[in-house]
């Protein structure tokens, strides 16, 4: 919530990048290269276009306006030859992955949201964009790619909200039933391409709407409050965070268990 408040509300500028999230953003656009090729010419690209389309996006992420930071596991002269053999792994097994069409990559949305309670339709919007839509043996498949640290556990699988959230635009959209698939690209010492098909319904479409609802309620009211945890030491508002949490509330006994 505090650092809503600090982007969006007072429109602080970050004060840098962490280097693993221009390091997702880069394979992303490796990806994208990769089934773009798919698209156009109905084969795939090489592995050196593929390294190459990383090698572009990399370029402009560590050039841009905004610094990148770099975590104490984080070797600047490693990060292309890193994402090399991540991308090997891919290739190599995207290879001999079933027949697909590729529908659509990196694709925008917006649809309506609306309390789950009352059926009223919200002011807001549910933007987003679905990295790949393809279609195996004629149902349509909404791909999410993910670059990380180690494989997806069964409770990330089961519990993440974006699948929820693309399952709900895929109904206002009128595609009806989709498939959600994740692709989790581990950055382990020895790289897999963890493909795992998710499954969301309507109750995960309710629960997902009731946290829209109650996060819209939140920031209606003014409500700002720092979350605390490891990843504090790569969020670029960490400095006005802090400033902000500094003076003391009295008067009211907090509980922790």
């Amino acid at each position: 919530p505090r650092a809503f408040e600090l982007k969006y509300v007072q429109g602080l500028a970050p004060a840098f990048k962490a280097v693993a999230l221009a390091f997702g953003s880069s394979i992303h656009s490796a990806l994208a290269a990769y089934y773009q090729g798919h698209l156009d010419r109905q084969q795939a690209p090489s592995l050196d276009e593929v390294i190459q389309a990383f090698r572009d996006s990399w370029e402009l992420e560590s050039t841009g306006p905004v610094p990148l930071q770099f975590g104490e596991d984080d070797e600047p002269e490693d990060v292309v030859d890193k994402a090399a053999i991540m991308l090997t792994v891919f290739h190599l097994r995207a290879a001999v992955a079933e027949p697909m069409v590729v529908e659509a990559i990196e694709l925008p949305f917006e649809v309506s949201i609306y309390n789950p309670e009352t059926g009223e339709v919200l002011d807001e919007s549910l933007v987003g964009v679905f990295d790949l839509v393809i279609r195996e043996d004629g149902h349509r498949v909404i791909v999410e790619h993910k670059s990380a640290a180690k494989a997806w556990t069964q409770a990330q699988l089961t519990e993440d909200q974006q699948a929820s959230g693309y399952s709900l635009a895929a109904q206002e959209l009128g595609w009806g039933e989709v498939g959600i698939r994740y692709q989790v690209l581990t950055k382990t010492k020895r790289p897999q391409l963890q493909i795992e098909n998710v499954v969301r319904g309507p109750s995960d479409e309710k629960d997902f709407l009731s946290t829209v609802v109650g996060v819209l309620q939140a920031i209606d009211l003014g409500i700002s409050f720092p979350t605390r945890s490891w990843a504090c030491r790569s969020c670029p508002y960490q400095a006005p965070c802090d400033r902000a949490s500094r003076p003391a509330r009295l008067g009211r006994v907090v509980g922790v268990t």
